[in-house]
């Protein structure tokens, strides 16, 4: 195993995703790539709308990599970080078949009827890739140990 990939999005979730790959990396002796993944802004919003919808987005996914990045780099893990743009699942799968030997995602933490109805890029992701997928269950406040 080389190259750990982290879906990321600024959720708790994602947040535990990225505590979870960087728990794993220094064992393994990998690197790790965290990918961020907006949805295109629909063009139905017209001008301005639309192109501040995009920098938005844009500048929200900048800072969710920014902020894994500055974790890796504080742990001593080497990681760079992508900012792609269309389906999550798509995209996140789509750059594991190229890059990844372990993709590390985070759960929402919907119930199953929840999960049903609102689907689950995690759950999605699982299903369709051909890589190994680790799901990152996030940890209640109330359970986590204070330091």
């Amino acid at each position: 195993m080389k190259h750990l990939l982290v879906a990321i999005d600024g959720s708790d979730g994602g947040h535990a995703a990225v505590e979870e790959a960087l728990a794993l990396a220094p064992d393994l002796g990998v690197t790790v790539t965290f990918v961020s993944v907006r949805k295109p802004a629909p063009q139905s919003l017209g001008s301005p709308f639309y192109e501040r919808s995009l920098q938005q987005g844009l500048e929200r996914a900048r800072n969710v990599v920014e902020q894994a990045m500055e974790l890796a780099a504080e742990a001593g893990i080497e990681a760079d970080g992508e900012i792609l743009e269309g389906d999550p699942t798509d995209e996140i799968v789509s750059l594991a078949d190229n890059r990844g030997d372990l993709i590390v995602v985070g759960s929402r933490g919907h119930g199953p009827l929840a999960g049903a109805l609102l689907g689950s890029v995690s759950s999605t992701v699982a299903q369709h890739a051909q890589t190994p997928v680790l799901v990152a269950k996030q940890v209640p406040t109330r359970h986590r140990q204070v330091a």
